[in-house]
């Protein structure tokens, strides 16, 4: 079994240079935490238009051929969206609450309040059949051959549209030879009454307010009672059902958003800034350190990078307005805080002006908008934001800098994208924030300002400061608790923790760039945050068992694994907690503990394969780890550990075949000392096919131990029991099984003897090579939902013969003929029964597991 999504490219994998991507690819499409079906589904929209106010949705093919027409200059026609006969009024809060109007307080015995219910009634279907107005003009369709679609076909219409209206160019009024409306004097067109972008939004405010108030999850029969029709008017018909539970969808789709806001866009935009080489400024001896004056109009190469701010801008004020609207202040205060963290500049391990700010000032605006109450938020004197805010304004005011000096270049592409930031910076000067303060004007006193005491101050604000002017987080500083309180102690440390991960983000180009070229490399972060959480679990020792303190320590304590990708101590504490001698009445699962406990056994566990000495690998690993936040152990467990050694799972570095100690790799049960190159002549042409044998080298053994001892390690992980606690004495087994295993594999079994058979736990083993794939997780997900409860082995990173076919099983897998390479695989309990069985290996491993493997049908 393999999986057919993007496969890991190892190093092996990449001797062809990469295709260059063309500048406009460095667009991201938004809405990437949906699943792979929205993606798949963006061309179904359909091209029906009931009525001249109706949106005639571009094919595929069409949208392509736009996509093209604005590198070129020529514009989308701005005709697609005609709204001149609707000018409806947006309201500011949601409509009245749904559960006022149910079947008790609606009794029909009196007259008036059979009225009263028909008022509610007549009320309630006017405004579905108005929001059902709304979507059907931006030309996204709740019902197709008169059934409901899903919530996911519905997001993916509506994304595609404000995707769409993004990119329209006004051409009425605009004698420009190379027009463009994505910013019309600087402002972005969504926020401009006369683009189309702005009343698409209004539209959406009025359906979501709809779908958030009216459409709650209630049952067919109530529904009916409001919502259906007694007329046999077909559009009625197509309303109620349309709309039916349709709170879910904006729901989910507002997590969604706020992942990508958080996280996910800045994650892009990294790695999108070093393909997109045009973008790069350098300085060069002739240009001059003023900022040059630019008056003509934008370039229409920067057509699609501005209309791609214009769609994250409307993506930004859609979130904004609906926590506004639902009175999560506290999430909005937090959402700004994430995307300030995961986009602000870090002087010292980003290179800045070459590559372009992570962080936009458009979004920021966007964060921070009038009239989506932002600021009425943000300007509160609550003492716990003000340092926060502090080095929030610190860091804004440094992208302003670097957006500053890249306004010096003479290429357009770079300065037009640094007008439009730089005018969203002095429209939120002008919003005169007390907190903001006044410019910096360089990098010095940037670093000036940062460098005050951070002594009582919060884990985020100690972490900015560390961002911005740290190069590394300082671990060798954090000592004993000393006269520090447990919460400035457990701050400080959580502060830490967050820096690093942060920093590793930014400099994980730097560590794929020095990857066998540097011999004396001697930065283990690896090693250093082990030995951080080591200290930090000793002060643990002096907490009384049981305490409040004890429970804000533990769960202090996983966040800080989880930050700092380490599985290892995550499953040491996790079973320290289930040894505990408590009973079982006080520690239910409703515990925060237990919460954070159970958050961090969820995250997938990688097993990687590292020799000691590739410290260049294992930083490399470890930074993107932290990108996509799974937790990472060496995988490599002893052959003949007893259960209560902590090498037992894993725990070792690979076996190096050019050690001085090969004596361990020897063992020819485990690996035999010649192979046959005939045996792989069924798959490969080019193999011999004289029988002879040949020897297999130190390093071909080693690299062969490594992976059967993960099997090892692999199945004495699966092979404890798993049954759903209760409580957390009671659940350890199933607890720690969590914190060794990567998920569970929940499709449909390739036996029909199997199909009872329940969801099967797996492992997941990676060489320190591999480059994982975008959203690593959520597709590691969608692999597990398909991939067979019953498989042996799965592999992710791989190579095959071209005369080796794959027979085709689901969306995301095939199951191969012949596979190489072993970059990284999953793996079930009796899969790693079934290869330690075969045992031994005979030649390169990843030859000889792939026609174990192939032949187990």
């Amino acid at each position: 079994m393999k999986a057919t999504n993007r496969k890991y490219k190892s190093p092996k994998q990449q001797a062809k240079p990469a295709k260059k991507m063309p500048e406009r690819c460095a667009v991201q499409k938004t809405g990437e935490r949906l699943t792979n079906h929205i993606a798949q589904n963006k061309s179904k929209i359909s091209q029906e238009s009931d009525s001249q106010n109706n949106v005639s949705n571009m094919p595929r093919r069409e949208e392509e051929e736009s996509e093209k027409q604005q590198v070129e200059g020529e514009p989308i026609n701005d005709t697609m969206f005609d709204f001149s006969s609707d000018n409806s009024s947006i309201r500011s809060k949601h409509e009245v609450p749904l559960q006022a109007v149910s079947r008790e307080e609606c009794p029909s015995v009196h007259s008036s309040q059979r009225d009263a219910f028909h008022n509610v009634q007549t009320l309630f279907r006017t405004r579905l059949a108005e929001a059902h107005k709304k979507l059907e003009c931006l030309g996204v369709h709740l019902v197709e051959n008169e059934k409901r679609r899903c919530d996911t076909d519905v997001v993916a219409d509506l994304l595609y549209t404000i995707r769409t209206v993004s990119r329209i160019q006004l051409l009425k009024g605009n004698t420009s030879s190379t027009p463009t409306a994505a910013f019309i004097n600087f402002v972005p067109a969504c926020n401009c009454k006369e683009h189309p972008a702005f009343q698409v939004k209004q539209y959406i405010y009025v359906a979501f307010d709809v779908m958030e108030s009216y459409c709650i999850n209630m049952d067919r029969e109530e529904w009916k009672k409001l919502a259906v029709p007694t007329s046999t008017d077909e559009d009625d018909a197509v309303i109620s059902t349309g709309m039916h539970n349709r709170q879910a969808l904006v729901r989910t789709l507002m997590d969604s958003l706020n992942a990508e806001i958080s996280y996910c866009w800045a994650t892009l935009d990294r790695s999108a800034r070093i393909a997109s080489t045009a973008l790069h400024y350098e300085v060069s001896e002739d240009e001059s350190d003023s900022e040059r004056l630019v008056t003509e109009d934008f370039s229409a190469k920067s057509q699609a990078r501005l209309s791609n701010i214009v769609e994250r801008v409307m993506l930004t004020q859609i979130l904004t307005r609906y926590l506004n609207q639902s009175g999560s202040s506290r999430e909005l205060f937090d959402l700004f805080c994430r995307y300030i963290m995961a986009t602000m500049p870090s002087l010292h391990a980003e290179k800045y002006p070459k590559y372009p700010p992570v962080l936009s000032l458009c979004i920021v605006e966007a964060l921070l908008a009038k009239d989506m109450g932002g600021i009425n938020i943000l300007l509160g004197n609550n003492s716990e934001h003000i340092d926060i805010l502090r080095y929030t304004a610190i860091a804004i005011h440094a992208t302003a800098m670097i957006w500053r000096k890249r306004l010096c270049s003479r290429d357009n592409r770079i300065t037009d994208i640094a007008r439009v930031e730089l005018e969203s910076y002095n429209r939120i000067l002008m919003l005169k924030l007390t907190w903001l303060g006044e410019p910096l004007s360089s990098f010095e006193e940037i670093i000036s300002n940062c460098n005050v005491k951070t002594k009582g101050m919060g884990a985020f604000s100690v972490a900015f400061v560390a961002i911005v002017t740290k190069e590394k987080a300082d671990f060798g500083g954090f000592g004993n608790r000393g006269i520090l309180s447990i919460e400035q102690y457990l701050d400080h440390a959580c502060a830490l923790s967050i820096a690093s991960q942060q920093i590793e983000i930014r400099k994980i180009n730097h560590y794929r760039k020095v990857i066998g070229i540097l011999d004396d490399i001697h930065d283990d972060s690896f090693l250093e945050q082990s030995e951080f959480l080591d200290r930090l679990k000793a002060e643990l020792q002096c907490i009384d068992l049981g305490s409040d303190q004890f429970w804000i320590f533990i769960s202090t304590y996983l966040k800080c694994c989880l930050f700092l990708c380490n599985g290892w101590h995550a499953e040491r504490i996790a079973k320290v907690l289930a040894d505990l001698p408590f009973e079982t009445e006080h520690h239910e699962l409703s515990s925060p503990a237990f919460s954070s406990l159970m958050e961090v056994a969820r995250t997938p566990v990688v097993r990687v394969i590292n020799l000691k000495r590739r410290i260049d690998r294992r930083n490399a690993f470890q930074s993107q780890a932290k990108i996509e936040r799974i937790l990472v152990v060496y995988g490599v467990a002893r052959l003949n550990a007893n259960e209560d050694e902590d090498d037992y799972l894993w725990g070792n570095f690979a076996f190096d075949g050019k050690s001085n100690n090969t004596g361990e790799i020897q063992d020819f049960h485990v690996v035999a000392a010649h192979w046959r190159p005939s045996d792989l002549k069924a798959f490969d042409q080019h193999a011999w096919d004289n029988g002879l044998k040949v020897k297999m080298s130190k390093s071909e053994r080693a690299c062969a131990f490594s992976h059967v001892a993960s099997w090892q390690g692999a199945r004495r992980s699966l092979e404890l029991p798993m049954e759903e606690p209760s409580c957390l004495p009671s659940g350890s087994p199933y607890i720690q099984r969590l914190f060794r295993i990567s998920g569970f594999a929940k499709g449909e079994a390739l036996q029909t003897s199997n199909a009872n058979m329940p969801p099967s736990p797996v492992c997941l083993i990676m060489e320190d090579d591999a480059i994982l794939v975008d959203r690593f997780t959520d597709r590691l997900e969608e692999v597990l939902a398909e991939l067979p409860r019953d498989f042996h082995f799965c592999s992710l990173g791989y190579s095959r013969p071209k005369s080796a076919p794959i027979v085709p099983w689901s969306s995301q897998l095939g199951i191969p003929t012949c596979i190489w390479y072993l970059t990284g695989y999953l793996i079930s309990l009796d899969g790693a029964k079934y290869l330690l069985k075969k045992l031994p290996v005979q030649g390169p491993v990843d030859s000889w597991i792939g026609l174990q493997m192939c032949g187990n049908w």
